[in-house]
């Protein structure tokens, strides 16, 4: 998938092309006058190019992507913003690869459509837009990668003795891969660990960062709510991990 859309974009973004953007509208830190979409990669990575212009690229390309269904111009910009994504879905597609035992371009391909299906409804107001629409790939991909392990546990247990399935993992493990999965952040992670696991007295940790109890408690709270939904919805699994949760009014 991600292969055809570089050689479409290499064809669509050949002179003369009208994947081009205006340079001035996006401030100094871009060059001025007509930029190529397929300069824009390199561009976007420079030290010097921040975080709200690579959001204001991103907002003018989702905003050209939308436009009439019908449009020959809405496909390029489609296709471009994918090329340029491509290298984050790229990333994704071979750590998911690794736990996949179906077709890895059924999964790239999974991944795309996540990507595109964001792209449709994706807030153009947000921030970290690039990364939001990467990750809505991602989570694409890894329900598929579960949907197949549950899928071919099914079809070959009356067959074969298996190791347990991923509930009976150790759940430091199983929190890394919800920081892996964009579920919670690290630090999230190592505060859940900390004081759920370790039995660390909230206030203790809060006194070492500095921050207020409560501060802590509400960060805690929400991780631990976007944690439970995840292990609802399959793509964390852990089952000393939920009865944890659950012990301390997280819910599942």
């Amino acid at each position: 998938m991600l292969r055809t859309v570089e050689t479409v974009f290499a064809l669509m973004s050949a002179d003369p092309t009208h994947l081009v953007l205006s340079g001035d509208v996006f401030g100094p830190e871009l060059p001025a006058g007509r930029v190529a979409v397929r300069d824009l990669r390199s561009l976007l990575l420079a030290p010097q190019v921040s975080l709200a212009t690579r959001d204001a690229v991103w907002r003018e390309l989702i905003v050209r992507a939308r436009r009439d269904r019908a449009s020959q111009d809405r496909a390029g910009w489609r296709v471009a913003a994918v090329w340029l994504a491509a290298p984050g879905l790229r990333r994704w597609t071979y750590a998911l690869a690794q736990g996949f035992r179906g077709d890895v371009e059924d999964l790239e391909s999974q991944i795309v459509e996540g990507f595109l299906r964001e792209l449709d409804r994706v807030d153009v107001t947000d921030t970290s837009l690039a990364y939001r629409l990467v990750r809505a790939g991602h989570k694409a991909g890894t329900r598929l990668v579960y949907a197949e392990a549950a899928f071919d546990g099914a079809r070959w247990a009356a067959y074969r003795s298996q190791t347990p399935p991923e509930p009976w993992g150790h759940p430091d493990l199983v929190l890394l891969d919800a920081v892996a999965a964009d579920v919670i952040t690290l630090d999230e992670a190592k505060l859940i660990a900390t004081t759920r696991l370790d039995g660390v007295p909230i206030d203790r940790v809060a006194l070492l960062a500095g921050e207020r109890t409560n501060t802590v408690v509400v960060r805690r709270h929400r991780a631990e709510h976007r944690l439970a939904e995840a292990i609802a919805d399959g793509w964390v699994s852990n089952k000393i991990l939920t009865a944890v949760l659950v012990a301390n009014g997280a819910g599942v």
